[in-house]
């Protein structure tokens, strides 16, 4: 059973990645601009494609132009490994938790092009 892994794009606060990895050490979680992650400035579309090569679930606050990335993504045949979108609602924590939450309750498989909007 493979647990999902993380990718958070650069508008993710570095301090929601800091929460997520003390709250779950064992989670697999990289922000873009991170040593193995996309540099800074990559484009979404790019990141899509990222994210899908390296089989982790994307997480941004993108709402309102993910969509359409996602639609050109997988109108080009393409997968993701799971979508995360955050509203601005929660606070670090309680995003930090729903996520380690997800994280222990499901595996990568089930995150196969599921998007997921918190909250």
């Amino acid at each position: 059973m493979t647990k999902p892994r993380f990718l958070c794009d650069e508008n993710i606060d570095p301090d929601l990645v800091d929460a997520i990895r003390q709250m779950g050490p064992a989670i697999d979680v990289i922000r873009v601009g991170d040593p193995g992650a996309p540099p800074l400035g990559t484009k979404d579309p790019d990141l899509l494609i990222a994210a899908e090569a390296s089989g982790r679930v994307f997480v941004s606050h993108d709402r309102r132009s993910m969509s359409g990335h996602l639609a050109n993504h997988y109108a080009a045949g393409r997968h993701t490994a799971g979508i995360i979108l955050l509203r601005r609602r929660f606070s670090i924590g309680q995003y930090a938790r729903e996520i380690v939450n997800q994280w222990a309750t499901t595996t990568a498989d089930e995150w196969v092009d599921r998007t997921m909007y918190l909250p």
